[in-house]
């Protein structure tokens, strides 16, 4: 599976808002030369809108790392016939939907 990585922003820091390509006015920035020979400019900024999917992906990108002592123990416990039973099961449930959707 590849990795997944975020979006980020000129800083680096991942993107938590929508970003939007429009088009400004160069009247309304900051005075530049071709502005000042009256030849009206436009500037393109760009947006993005992340989709709830990649932002799901984000929150799964960013859990721990499986620690295998705890696979190894689950799979010794379910072999023995010790671990399934239907508290434990919806226990751990809840608590891998919690991590995943804190809140």
């Amino acid at each position: 599976m590849s990795e997944i990585h975020p979006i980020s922003g000129p800083t680096g820091a991942p993107l938590s808002g929508a970003v939007q390509r429009t088009q400004l006015d160069a009247a309304s920035m900051a005075p530049s030369a071709s502005a000042t020979q009256g030849a009206p400019r436009t500037q393109m900024q760009d947006r993005i809108e992340l989709s709830e999917h990649a932002r799901h992906l984000d929150r799964l990108r960013q859990m721990p790392d499986v620690r295998q002592s705890k696979v190894e123990a689950a799979r010794n416990a379910i072999a023995d016939g010790v671990f399934e039973t239907p508290d434990r099961l919806r226990a751990a449930l809840l608590k891998m939907l919690d991590e995943i959707e804190p809140g």
